[in-house]
C-alpha cells in the first residue's frame, strides 16, 4: 500500500500547486507568458511583439504548455482538412492538404528532429559519433526515407478516419504529440554540457509533467474516449524513446523530442483510424 499512498500524496501535492497557479493573478500572467514563448517556438504563426515577456520563463515550465499549443495547431489543421472536404476533395487529398498546412505552420520543426534521429540511428553509431551524424545539416537516406514514411502514414491514417472525426483526430493527435515531448524530457537527461534544450530536460520535474497533462486534458471534450488512449500511448512513446536514447546517445536532446512528437502523432492517428 505504501507506493499507492506515495502516489496519492504526490498527486495531491501537484493538484494543489496547480490550483494555486490557476487562481493567482500573477501566476496566470506567467502562464500567458509561457504560452507566448512556446507558441512562438513551435509555430510560424506570429503573435504581437508586445506580448513577448520581458523575462524569459524557465524552459521546463515553457515546455509544459506545448500540448495546448499543439492542440491549437491541430485545430487549425483540422479546419483545413474539413474545408477541403467541403470542396469535394477525396479523403486522401484532404489529408495531404492538411499535412501541407501543418508542415508550413510548424510541424517542420519536429520533422527536422525526426529526420536527424533516423539518420543517426541508421548510421549504427552511438555517443559522440552519433551526435556528429545527427548534427550534420545534410539529410541522409535514412532521414529522407523517414520523412516520406511520416507524411505517408500521417496522411493515409487521417484519410481512413471518418469525415466527421477528422477535426478531433487532428486536435488530439497534435496535443498528445507535444505531451510525448514532455514525457521524454522527464525520463531523459541532457547528453551534453550545453545546448538549447538543456534547461528544458535537466530541470524538468514531476510537477512539470503533471502540468503538461493538465494542458492536454483541456482537449478532452474533443474525444472523451480516444484522448486518454492517445495520452497513454504518448507517455509510453516518450518514456521508451528517452530510455533508448539515454543509452544510445547519452541523453535526450531537442532532436529526440521532435522525433518523439512525430512518432506519437502517427500512433495517435492510428488510434483514430482503427
Amino acid at each position: 500500500m505504501a507506493p499507492i499512498e506515495g502516489f496519492k500524496d504526490k498527486f495531491r501535492e501537484c493538484s494543489e500547486r496547480l490550483e494555486a497557479e490557476l487562481t493567482s493573478p500573477s501566476m496566470r500572467r506567467d502562464i500567458a507568458a509561457r504560452f507566448v514563448v512556446i507558441w512562438t517556438l513551435l509555430t510560424r504563426i506570429p503573435l504581437p511583439q508586445k506580448w513577448w515577456p520581458e523575462t524569459m520563463p524557465p524552459g521546463n515550465r515553457v515546455l509544459t504548455l506545448a500540448p495546448a499549443a499543439g492542440g491549437l495547431m491541430g485545430l487549425l489543421t483540422g479546419l483545413v482538412v474539413t474545408v477541403a472536404g467541403f470542396f469535394g476533395l477525396a479523403p486522401l487529398a484532404c489529408a495531404w492538404a492538411g499535412a501541407a498546412f501543418y508542415f508550413v505552420i510548424g510541424w517542420a520543426l519536429h520533422l527536422d528532429g525526426w529526420g536527424d534521429v533516423w539518420d543517426g540511428i541508421g548510421s549504427g553509431r552511438s555517443g559522440d559519433k552519433l551526435r556528429e551524424v545527427m548534427k550534420d545539416s545534410r539529410l541522409g537516406s535514412f532521414g529522407g526515407a523517414s520523412l516520406v514514411i511520416a507524411f505517408g502514414l500521417w496522411t493515409s491514417l487521417l484519410s481512413s478516419v471518418a469525415p466527421g472525426e477528422r477535426l478531433c483526430a487532428c486536435v488530439t493527435a497534435a496535443a498528445a504529440a507535444r505531451f510525448a515531448e514532455n514525457a521524454a524530457a522527464y525520463f531523459g537527461r541532457y547528453p551534453w554540457e550545453s545546448g538549447m534544450a538543456k534547461g528544458w530536460v535537466d530541470d524538468y520535474t514531476l510537477y512539470d509533467l503533471f502540468s503538461a497533462l493538465a494542458a492536454l486534458v483541456i482537449f478532452l471534450p474533443f474525444a472523451p474516449v480516444r484522448l486518454p488512449v492517445c495520452a497513454a500511448a504518448a507517455g509510453l512513446t516518450g518514456f521508451a524513446a528517452a530510455k533508448y536514447m539515454n543509452e544510445r546517445l547519452g541523453g535526450t536532446n531537442g532532436d529526440v523530442m521532435g522525433a518523439v512528437a512525430v512518432a506519437s502523432e502517427i500512433i495517435s492517428m492510428a488510434v483514430w483510424a482503427i
